[in-house]
């Protein structure tokens, strides 16, 4: 026996979502199009301030010097160290792989930028949602993660792109590549996994999290740098990249994380910058505050993603 329907409620047909909710779900897509729109061009549009951010006593020349040491040193690893590495995963003992597997997956872009991703779209709708005060505590949330999510996610796109049109040949393959230097052979747009070695994403993403979390919360910067650096050497241990590959994607990933960092800072957004230059983060809403955006509201006229001084 079937159940029928209520008087005056057409009945519902089978394999179709109710249409308030696609029409929730549509308006909640565009709301978030529009807000990342909005967030885009108010920082683009955000003017410069003065003074100019430093970040610590790297000036134009330092910053300049320090990219040639990076460069050089991934030279010298491809030459001298690169050769060395083959093969290396079997003579490593067992609990060392098995910790390293373990440890690497800490480098998967997705482990970091899905939660920074829903979070930051999340805070973006709730930029449209309840009172002034909570759209206030959103857009200043969405500021942080938004400044989070753009200094890992470009870079690891970019590197992940490039890598696999370079087709450097992983360790594990170049063992069953012929000549005397398989460790250098390129195989340009193969577009295949095990020809997509340099530079590595893992170290590109690790430090570029690594960076970016530091810049907002300092006391944790050691802390962070210091896990950073073996997630990146487990990528060795375990065959999957050539000690060059991982110093190119730590030292891209960082300078790309510290150049997301001064773009934020000359604008004043999320970051403070004293009378020196000296970047500091700003004091974000605390716990209590942001306890606000955990109800459901309804959506309303939206708000510049900007500093919120609550």
């Amino acid at each position: 026996m079937t159940a029928e329907a209520a008087p005056g409620v057409p009945p519902s047909r089978p394999g179709t979502a109710p249409p308030l909710l696609v029409r929730q779900a549509v308006e909640g897509a565009r709301l978030l199009l529009v807000s990342v729109g909005q967030a885009l061009g108010y920082v683009a549009r955000r003017r410069i301030g003065t003074p100019l951010p430093r970040l610590g006593f790297l000036g134009r020349w330092e910053m300049l010097a320090l990219a040639l040491f990076a460069a050089g040193l991934t030279a010298a690893a491809l030459v001298l160290i690169d050769p060395l590495v083959l093969g290396l995963r079997f003579k490593l003992p067992g609990w060392l792989i098995t910790v390293s597997e373990r440890l690497t997956d800490l480098g998967f872009s997705g482990v970091v930028l899905w939660p920074l991703g829903l979070a930051l779209a999340y805070a973006l709708l709730l930029t449209h949602a309840g009172d002034a005060m909570t759209r206030r505590l959103a857009a200043s949330l969405a500021a942080r993660v938004g400044f989070l999510f753009l200094a890992i996610a470009p870079v690891g796109l970019g590197v992940s792109l490039f890598k696999h049109v370079l087709g450097r040949a992983r360790p594990h393959a170049a063992l069953a590549l012929p000549g005397p230097n398989p460790e250098q052979t390129l195989h340009l747009f193969a577009f295949k996994s095990s020809f997509a070695a340099f530079p590595s994403g893992h170290s590109t993403t690790t430090f570029a999290a690594a960076v970016a979390f530091a810049a907002l919360f300092p006391r944790a910067r050691a802390w962070l740098i210091a896990l950073a650096l073996p997630v990146a050497a487990t990528r060795v241990a375990l065959g999957s990249h050539f000690p060059s590959d991982v110093i190119a994607g730590a030292a891209i990933g960082s300078a790309f994380a510290l150049w997301m960092i001064r773009v934020f800072a000359a604008r004043r957004l999320v970051f403070k910058v004293d009378g020196t230059g000296a970047i500091a983060p700003m004091a974000g809403p605390s716990a209590r505050r942001l306890g606000r955006l955990l109800p459901r509201t309804t959506f309303s006229s939206a708000v510049p993603v900007e500093e919120a001084r609550p």
